[in-house]
């Protein structure tokens, strides 16, 4: 494999990148033209007409990289909907709102959903959230998730998982492995969860393990200390539960993506370096740079050049960079 793909470009592919305005920045632009970056996540700063947003993403698909740019955006609904009717999309219920209906209304949103974004151009989408509202004060999670039982969540998230899937648009189920009952945001502070083994698989871990096993292609993980697992390290950086756990355990294949690696959780704790190794390390294969547009610039190259002299380092790299590209229907 390696003789196929350069460590440069198998690195590239684990990160996805934001930027400010509603043009690609040239250093960006350069980036993936020469396949060193495997996609952009775009925001509400990114955009400015509906017209505009569709003619970005064009510009972004016709680039002559050689290998294919995924074009992601948070599209849940609710307070989590970057395209909204100012730009002629549908305003889409928050999820607690269409738990309210059933479970083919909720397919029936996402199915809609996926086809307006795929008319944009937009490849995934970073939805829908599988963690459970199981503590009234969460700040983050609330009405973003469809329930506060496992059942209820189940019950409205497969099929917004098959909705987005059959409208042309790649899922991404949240976040691994459940932040529906943490008393701060991970935005702002690192949470701290003091929940067991034994309660995380008859609560939490039963949303995510349903949407394994209905074929969800990514999931993203949480920046949550499970301090009653005995951890020490962010669950996106924790080879226990990202390996031991979501792999090993709950039997997942597909591609593991961090949540925004610029959050407080994170960047209060960690350098974005530091915190890339360790995830590569507990099995992460795609990273969010979300904020900082040339922070993956430097990033990129610091950790090709621990992979030369690290093979375990180097063989993570391509392990996932070839996740990656499989779900991009590229074999390497």
């Amino acid at each position: 494999m390696s003789e196929k793909l350069s460590l440069k470009h198998a690195m590239g592919q684990l990160i996805m990148a934001g930027f400010e305005g509603t043009r690609l920045p040239i250093p960006l632009l350069g980036a993936l033209t020469k396949g060193e970056i495997g996609g952009v996540i775009l925001f509400a700063r990114n955009f400015e007409s509906r017209e505009q947003i569709q003619a970005l993403i064009e510009e972004i698909h016709d680039i002559e990289s050689p290998y294919p740019i995924w074009v992601a955006v948070d599209q849940e609904g609710g307070k989590v909907q970057r395209i909204g009717e100012k730009y002629g999309s549908a305003a889409i219920p928050a999820a607690l709102d269409i738990a309210q209906t059933t479970p083919e209304n909720a397919y029936a949103i996402a199915r809609a959903n996926a086809e307006d974004l795929k008319s944009l151009g937009f490849d995934l989408n970073f939805a829908p959230v599988l963690d459970i509202h199981t503590n009234p004060d969460n700040p983050i999670i609330a009405t973003r998730a469809f329930g506060t039982t496992p059942e209820q969540v189940i019950s409205f998230a497969l099929p917004t998982m098959r909705g987005l899937m059959d409208g042309g648009i790649i899922p991404c189920g949240k976040h691994f492995p459940g932040h529906g009952d943490t008393s701060t945001d991970s935005h702002t502070d690192l949470p701290l969860v003091d929940h067991t083994i034994d309660r995380l698989r008859d609560i939490e871990f039963k949303p995510f393990k349903a949407a394994i096993d209905a074929g969800i292609p990514m999931i993203m993980s949480a920046h949550i200390v499970m301090r009653g697992l005995g951890e020490r390290f962010p669950s996106t950086l924790s080879p226990k539960i990202m390996q031991g756990i979501l792999r090993d355990e709950l039997g997942f294949e597909g591609v593991i993506v961090s949540d925004d690696l610029e959050m407080d959780a994170i960047i209060d704790n960690y350098s974005t370096q530091k915190a890339v190794l360790l995830g590569l390390r507990a099995g992460l294969d795609m990273f969010l740079v979300c904020r900082s547009q040339y922070l993956w610039l430097p990033l990129c190259k610091q950790i090709v050049e621990h992979a030369k002299s690290d093979p375990s380092l180097e063989a993570r790299i391509y392990e996932s960079a070839r996740r990656v590209l499989k779900l991009k229907n590229i074999e390497i």
